[in-house]
């Protein structure tokens, strides 16, 4: 009895293909949203080239603020994919034996993990403070000073994530 219930709790761990299928059609998903987005993009593009105006230039910035946000997403989901793959189900001996994937691809650990997906969020938050930064008038030398604190405390969110060599 108790080898079949092990067995049956082994075999559960494959309920995990699911939540990977489902990160992967996510991720392509989003990846037409941002391609999408590009062929905004290049209309903005063409438009500001006819008019050289400064608002369809200020949209032309945002526009490519998002396709960053929305394709770091897709790379998200894809790392999430591929770590619940072989945290759970097996290894990816094709990343594993890739030079093109790097290490990126491979995920030995849930730390290994959660170190992977951190880094491309903290890049996701980045730009998205890059946008609002972009929108935003300060009114005053405190929220200058505050941007800057801001930008501080980012770039050092960036030095502690660096990879030690």
């Amino acid at each position: 009895m108790r080898n079949l219930f092990e067995r049956v709790l082994w075999s559960s761990r494959l309920s995990v293909m699911l939540g990977v299928l489902a990160c992967i059609i996510a991720a392509f998903v989003i990846f037409i949203m941002g391609l999408k987005d590009v062929i905004h993009m290049l209309d903005l593009i063409w438009s500001y080239i006819l008019t050289g105006s400064h608002e369809v230039r200020n949209d032309l910035i945002m526009v490519v603020v998002e396709i960053l946000d929305t394709f770091l997403l897709g790379a998200v989901l894809l790392i999430f994919a591929f770590g619940l793959y072989e945290l759970f189900i097996n290894n990816l001996e094709v990343a594993e034996k890739s030079k093109a994937a790097g290490k990126i691809l491979v995920i030995s650990s849930i730390d290994s993990l959660k170190s992977k997906l951190g880094k491309v969020i903290l890049m996701m938050l980045i730009i998205k403070l890059f946008s609002y930064f972009i929108e935003m008038k300060p009114q005053s030398m405190l929220e200058l000073l505050y941007m800057g604190v801001i930008i501080v405390l980012v770039a050092l969110a960036l030095m502690l994530t660096k990879d030690k060599k």
